[in-house]
């Protein structure tokens, strides 16, 4: 369980971190190795377009100009989380991926909004990912108008992480935490299909039939017993159903070796902000199609 709460560049164009503490500058320099490292192997259009990529991206770091006492603490996050997307970029053949990003503040009809929310979009030329591309999208400009609409010092954040299930599978994690008048956060995870363009649902993944959804209401079953500190969590536990009724597609977050299953209807009834439930892949052996994404975890 985990509870959620929260061309190369040249080197004087990296934004010196003012103020920042050692982990910050340590992160940076994290960031900024990794770059050069990619930066170095790539050549012809995947070079380019990695370049490209950074150089929106160090631009994009003027989001953490918005709260001039916790610019560090931006920095600082802005850098592991690049470093991070970075690696999985270069952990096999360039993925055309680029981070993009809508930071905007002002005054709305109901008060001041500020928004920094980052999301993927999809560059190959060969495909059309229309498809993928318009759902990334659609979150982002979701988030600008809702915190437009919000207002009273309204702030919406937005990040994504990126893993690699397979050569032409990726599987993308988008987190968003709204302050305003409360404070919430989202998951909500999707797998797309490099070789076709197109967003993957559960289905594609689990054999056919049913077998699997018991499988996995079991195992969350079984999460949740062991989680149980009292007698409403332990009705919980009991209560499967009705819990996994809720689980929508955008619940499932499948992550390098593990499946982590948000469980929205928990989250309430327990006062949280969220709540997650992890399986990992093995436990799912026997459920997963041989020839879906999740296929070699099979053998």
């Amino acid at each position: 369980m985990r509870l959620l709460g929260a061309a190369m560049v040249a080197l004087s164009l990296w934004p010196a971190v003012a103020g920042a503490d050692g982990r910050g500058a340590a992160a940076q320099r994290m960031m900024t190795a990794a770059y050069t490292e990619l930066a170095g192997k790539l050549s012809g259009a995947a070079k380019v377009h990695f370049e490209g990529d950074q150089a929106h991206w160090l631009a994009d770091l003027r989001a953490c100009d918005v709260q001039p006492s916790r610019k560090a603490e931006c920095l600082e996050l802005r850098y592991r989380q690049r470093a991070g997307l970075i690696k999985v970029l270069a952990a096999g053949p360039y993925l055309f991926i680029s981070q993009q990003a809508i930071v905007q503040s002002g005054e709305g009809p109901r008060g001041r909004y500020a928004v920094d929310l980052a999301y993927p979009r999809f560059d190959d030329p060969s495909v059309d990912f229309a498809e993928s591309d318009s759902v990334f999208a659609a979150l982002a400009r979701t988030s600008l108008f809702d915190a437009i609409d919000t207002g009273r010092n309204c702030e919406i954040t937005q990040t994504f992480s990126l893993y690699r299930l397979a050569p032409s599978i990726v599987s993308i994690t988008v987190w968003r935490e709204w302050v305003g008048p409360a404070i919430a956060i989202d998951l909500s995870g999707y797998l797309v299909d490099l070789s076709t363009g197109k967003v993957l649902e559960p289905e594609d993944v689990f054999t056919p039939g049913d077998g699997w959804r018991h499988r996995l209401a079991e195992l969350v079953r079984q999460e949740l017993a062991k989680d149980s500190t009292d007698s409403d969590r332990r009705s919980e536990a009991n209560d499967i159903a009705s819990i996994m009724r809720e689980v929508e597609a955008k619940d499932y977050l499948f992550e390098d070796d593990k499946l982590v299953l948000s469980l929205n209807k928990v989250a309430s009834e327990r006062s949280m902000k969220g709540y997650t439930v992890d399986i990992p892949y093995a436990a799912l052996k026997g459920i997963l199609r041989a020839e879906g994404p999740l296929g070699s975890w099979q053998r």
